[in-house]
């Protein structure tokens, strides 16, 4: 479903800043593949889903989604392919809109322009439905602003947003990383539910190890820009934490033996 060929980008190329943040990453994803991305900081992690959304040109390789390749295709144009969750509660709703008119203008958006109503009773059924596998409460919240909810809840009706579209893909960028542990776990819950409901297609970075062992069926392990680690089955429900550690000690022991 999802095909990554040889991605490359280097950043400010020529300049005393120059930095190679896609070094020749490259793997594939089976349609319903919830796969969890992991690394340290610049690894690559946030640069590999912009890169799939199609917010920068690439130096080199292709991207291709549910066998049509997108690689020269701005974000605007994959938008009805590819869904975003970002880390920033705030980034994915509009504060001084209701619940139910932010998820309008989210179902709107993956639909041609024409006039017609707005907030129907179906409409209004069809989101309490849809907010109600979150298990947080919000399907009885529709008239309530968006700023009057807390991060968490806020994150959760992002979450909705993106999936209405019935996209292909959905990127989750460190979504739980800007909520406190107890309400980041029961986004993470809500997330799990919405995904296997709907057999998303799902590439989601963390820091969190123990989310990378538990969630998913997919491992990918990035470093300086390249795969470090891919695991799919068997082979990723098999990995431990200390397995993940291990990986990342042996890459930093290569680097000092070779210095």
């Amino acid at each position: 479903m999802l095909a990554v060929t040889d991605l490359r980008k280097h950043f400010f190329p020529g300049t005393p800043n120059e930095r190679i943040a896609l070094d020749g990453i490259g793997f594939d994803l089976a349609k319903g593949a919830f796969c969890v991305v992991i690394g340290s900081n610049g690894a690559g992690k946030s640069t590999l889903l912009n890169a799939i959304a199609g917010k920068f040109p690439l130096d080199g390789g292709s991207i291709a989604i549910d066998g049509e390749d997108v690689t020269r295709e701005p974000a605007w144009k994959r938008a009805r392919l590819v869904a975003r969750v970002f880390q920033d509660p705030m980034i994915g709703t509009a504060a001084g809109m209701t619940v139910e008119e932010n998820l309008l203008l989210a179902e709107l958006r993956s639909e041609p322009h024409r006039l017609r109503w707005g907030l129907t009773a179906e409409r209004r059924a069809r989101y309490r439905t849809e907010l109600s596998l979150l298990g947080l409460g919000l399907e009885n919240r529709l008239g309530d602003n968006i700023d009057a909810l807390s991060g968490g809840q806020r994150q959760a009706v992002s979450l909705i947003m993106a999936v209405l579209g019935e996209p292909k893909l959905l990127l989750l960028d460190e979504h739980t990383a800007a909520l406190d542990p107890v309400t980041a776990e029961r986004v993470l819950a809500a997330t799990m539910r919405v995904v296997q409901e709907r057999k998303l297609t799902t590439l989601m970075v963390t820091h969190n190890m123990q989310h990378a062992i538990d969630c998913g069926d997919t491992l990918l392990m990035l470093d300086a820009g390249r795969v470090l680690l891919l695991a799919k089955g068997e082979e990723k429900a098999g990995l431990g934490i200390n397995d993940l550690i291990a990986r990342f000690r042996h890459k930093e022991d290569r680097i000092l033996l070779a210095g």
